[in-house]
């Protein structure tokens, strides 16, 4: 403090006095810049408390005083009324219990002297009340495979279509640029490209009608059990839907969904085919994407691991719906 200027000393003394009255109503200890000269008493420590506490302890022992004068109410019985709180002199709470009746407000009404019918009170009750969900039925099967052509056939056709797109793109890629580039001519490159070309097409065009599965799409009242969707299965009406699988060019699988009633048996002489499709062109696909009109199935469904998942029985007829020719099955069933 000696090497501070007077200006600046005079300012912090000026600071601790201010201070020391604004404290002084708190009854706290004055802050000042000089040393204490003597010990306090017992007295000036308890005047220098917090007023927090001070203020406590003046509620506790007014509490106290007016807890020995209040006389103690009765506690009225529990009934229909509304029982008043007594009026608080101060906000702070004094943990005191307020009786609540049980019972405070009397059963409601619609309108007094009302007299409703049954069916005004059956009414009622279904607009105001929230009826559950209904559980959803459990569904067998939506639909049942009928016919596989055979793992080994599948396999094998799509090893041929797959072929053909390797040796069609080796020659596009690699065989005819590199002829035009050694100066071949131009008959010479076009003759060595549709010689891949060819048998692309003539493989597509030909395994195009081939259907390597079948499924009969169920409806939603042959959906519940086996004995329904057998029923519906040897009585198919004419708007019974299959679902047909077959593979595109690429070598990947598509759905064809006609009906019955849509199908006329067919032959063809280039190609296998056993019955065309003469449904609404509209589902035949567009120019980019064209569906197949005619299919090909054999008589009787595949055996081993391809027959796991087909039931057996309906394919038999489901075949002389669609070709008007009795399968071998059908036939040595009726002999």
């Amino acid at each position: 403090m000696r090497g501070l200027p007077p200006v600046l000393l005079a300012e912090v003394r000026y600071a601790f006095q201010v201070c020391s009255r604004q404290h002084a109503t708190t009854r706290r200890t004055e802050f000042s810049t000089c040393p204490p000269l003597f010990k306090k008493s017992q007295k000036s420590k308890k005047n220098n408390l917090p007023i927090q506490v001070i203020h406590s302890q003046k509620l506790q022992a007014q509490k106290q005083r007016d807890d020995a004068s209040t006389p103690v109410p009765q506690q009225p019985d529990a009934g229909t009324e509304l029982v008043p709180s007594q009026k608080q002199e101060t906000s702070l709470d004094t943990e005191r219990k307020v009786e609540v009746p049980l019972k405070v407000i009397p059963k409601a009404e619609l309108t007094p002297n009302l007299t409703l019918s049954p069916k005004e009170r059956l009414h009622i009750e279904q607009l105001t009340r929230r009826m559950p969900p209904r559980p959803e039925p459990k569904v067998y099967k939506r639909r049942i495979r009928i016919y596989s052509l055979g793992n080994a056939r599948i396999y094998m056709m799509t090893f041929l279509r797959f072929t053909a797109i390797a040796v069609l793109g080796f020659v596009t890629v690699i065989v005819a640029p590199a002829h035009w580039v050694n100066g071949s001519s131009f008959w010479v490159v076009a003759g060595l490209w549709l010689a891949g070309f060819v048998p692309f097409v003539f493989i597509n065009w030909t395994l195009r009608p081939m259907v390597t599965e079948v499924f009969l799409r169920l409806p939603q009242s042959a959906q519940h059990s086996p004995k329904a969707a057998m029923e519906y299965a040897k009585s198919l009406p004419l708007d019974a839907t299959l679902e047909m699988r077959f593979t595109r060019a690429t070598c990947l699988t598509d759905v064809v969904s006609p009906r019955l009633a849509h199908t006329r048996p067919s032959q063809s002489s280039l190609r296998p085919v056993t019955f065309e499709w003469i449904g609404p062109l509209v589902e035949h696909g567009h120019f980019l994407r064209p569906n197949p009109s005619q299919f090909y199935v054999r008589p009787e469904s595949a055996t081993g691991r391809a027959a796991m998942d087909v039931t057996p029985g309906i394919w038999s007829k489901v075949y002389e719906r669609l070709t008007g020719i009795e399968s071998g099955t059908l036939a040595k069933w009726r002999r």
